[in-house]
């Protein structure tokens, strides 16, 4: 049996059959990186925006089309809440399983044929999808689970204080140079630093206990 595509309501469940399976599909990331040369920085992974192109038909049943595609309109509406924040809900585009996670940011809608009472009979909507992260996959995306800490740069700081705080020994300020590729420590941080998040090795792993001193 062929398994058709559907948008999913993520908060209410609703379902949203789409009429024929898209014919091809691009999921994309990107990398987001700080600084230049050999001092490049690994900032976050970014899921690029997913864009699908759906056809829609009802001439058969002489019925109006956009009883169809106003389902897919009504998701570009924001939700109704107490809050001042205010968005579209966020969807699951499914097919064989969840895809992409994400709120409808544009819906570009085109109606190709009509009865001769006017009434549309066939459309092409070419939808597009931002992602949209729980805490957890934000962590992720940022690298937080692959690294034992992560130190955000602030005017002031100094490699052996940093070191001190979050590995309790002054001492392992070499290892931390050498792990985030900073080669002129005495000049640390430079304006370029600031804001930057240096990765914390785990100095109980891997025998890396007294790397600071070697």
């Amino acid at each position: 049996m062929l398994e058709m595509a559907k948008i999913v309501v993520q908060k209410t469940g609703e379902e949203i059959p789409v009429m024929y399976n898209p014919t091809e599909l691009s999921l994309n990331k990107s990398v987001l990186v700080q600084g230049e040369g050999s001092n490049i920085q690994f900032q976050r992974v970014n899921q690029d925006d997913l864009t699908i192109a759906l056809f829609f038909d009802s001439y058969e049943s002489k019925t109006d089309v956009r009883k169809k595609t106003d389902q897919i309109a009504a998701l570009t509406q924001p939700t109704v809440g107490t809050g001042t924040r205010r968005e579209p809900p966020v969807v699951v585009f499914s097919w064989a399983g969840p895809l992409f996670t994400g709120i409808i940011t544009k819906l570009e809608q085109k109606f190709t044929m009509f009865l001769n009472t006017g009434i549309p009979v066939r459309a092409e909507l070419s939808v597009t999808f931002k992602a949209v992260l729980s805490q957890e996959e934000d962590l992720q995306s940022r690298g937080y689970f692959n690294c034992r800490q992560l130190w955000q740069v602030k005017e002031g700081d100094r490699l052996y204080l940093i070191a001190e705080r979050t590995l309790g020994d002054a001492e392992q300020w070499r290892l931390i140079a050498s792990t985030n590729q900073i080669y002129d420590a005495l000049n640390f941080p430079q304006r370029q630093d600031i804001g930057r998040n240096l990765v914390i090795p785990d100095i109980h792993a891997d025998g890396v206990i007294g790397g600071g001193n070697a």
